[in-house]
């Protein structure tokens, strides 16, 4: 199966950003902050009165830049199996609706998994994402990188760590980009929201591979309980039983972490060094890969924030107050304003409180400094 998404034109301008793309299709800074507009509210609020999403769409300017016929990839993740934290799309029916009168044609899409769950083949995925409500708008549901998560295309970036990245093949064809992102905590990345959503939401198979190459997690043989659930969720058998307790060949080990996030004992963990805070740079990267030629809008979900992300397959609790909804066409301004946010509103660190040993906001600054987005913005309320 082939399935494919746009690019836009190389001249475009990013007026709301803060970035332009120059003619060889880069993206360049300008001397402006980057705007990112902000929604007061809780998951009650919006779920209620969805319409209220349109404030941001419109005062941010995304509704000017969505023309007729355009195909419209609306990027989402659609929650792991037994996951109730992921995006509600209740909140997004009023979005739908806007895109459908405006005449362009939207449908929400997401990429395979490594890990073995309900997200691992496309006809299970699209099921999933059938069950947890996406279905209802009348809109198809796509899984960018095929069947089986190799379909994709290119990307020549010339980078630190990447020279060629490897996306979803839907991404050839797609008009208009609009990246919806749930802000949660990670326990590879600190924490996930739009640039992850890009990087490695956008990513097939082969890109996500090599982003978590180095990765490789130990189990604690004083904590495993012989359970046998990280080797069950294992998708190339890494993961094998000694003496009624389990170990992690390293040698066959991708670095997908699911193991990780199925463990009841919390007996596997990360070994901590700089070769795995690579990781984040590298998905850094492959976001700058999928956002450097397309037109892209970004919303940030800071509802229902989780300390883990939505590919838990069991149901996660907030662990701080809802905040609300934040837009912009800067990728990293919406993601630097939403944990500042957490910080204002919580008067501390919450989300860095969860993995101190990863200092987050090092894939942001690296985001600067090859042009994928801004750290200085301006925010505006509505």
């Amino acid at each position: 199966m082939r399935l494919y998404v746009v690019m836009m034109s190389m001249t475009s301008f990013y007026a709301v950003s803060g970035y332009l793309l120059n003619m060889k299709g880069e993206m360049k800074a300008s001397s402006k902050k980057s705007k990112v507009f902000f929604k007061r509210g809780n998951l009650s609020d919006f779920l209620k009165t969805p319409q209220k999403i349109l404030d941001g769409v419109k005062k941010s300017g995304l509704s000017s830049q969505i023309e007729k016929d355009e195909f419209v990839g609306l990027k989402v993740h659609f929650g792991e199996k037994g996951n109730l934290s992921h995006i509600n799309p209740k909140i997004l029916t009023s979005l739908v609706k806007f895109l459908k009168k405006r005449g362009s044609r939207p449908f929400f899409w997401d990429t395979n998994t490594l890990y073995r769950g309900r997200r691992m083949h496309a006809v299970d995925h699209i099921n999933l994402a059938d069950s947890h409500g996406f279905a209802q708008f009348g809109v198809p549901i796509i899984i960018g990188d095929g069947i089986k998560g190799n379909d994709y295309i290119e990307a020549r970036i010339n980078q630190k760590h990447f020279q060629i990245c490897y996306l979803a093949s839907a991404l050839k064809d797609i008009d208009c980009l609009i990246v919806l992102s749930h802000l949660t905590g990670h326990m590879l990345t600190g924490f996930g929201a739009a640039v992850k959503n890009l990087g490695m939401g956008c990513a097939a198979k082969r890109g996500k591979l090599l982003q978590h190459c180095l990765v490789s997690p130990k189990i604690n043989k004083e904590k495993c309980i012989g359970c046998g659930l990280c080797s069950q969720h294992c998708c190339v058998d890494a993961i094998e039983k000694e003496n009624s307790k389990y170990f992690i060949i390293e040698e066959k080990c991708i670095g997908c972490a699911q193991c990780i996030s199925v463990c009841p004992k919390e007996a596997v963990t990360i070994v901590w060094s700089e070769n795995y805070n690579v990781l984040g740079e590298k998905m850094v990267e492959y976001a700058y890969a999928v956002a450097r030629k397309r037109k892209c809008f970004y919303i940030n979900f800071c509802l229902y924030i989780t300390k883990e992300c939505d590919c838990m397959n069991r149901e996660k609790s907030p662990f701080i107050d809802d905040i609300g909804i934040l837009f912009s066409a800067d990728p990293v301004s919406i993601d630097k304003a939403s944990l500042d946010l957490v910080i204002d509103c919580q008067k501390r660190d919450a989300i860095g409180e969860i993995h101190p040993q990863i200092d987050y906001l090092s894939s942001l600054q690296y985001a600067q400094e090859i042009g994928l987005g801004n750290l200085e913005y301006k925010l505006i309320e509505i």
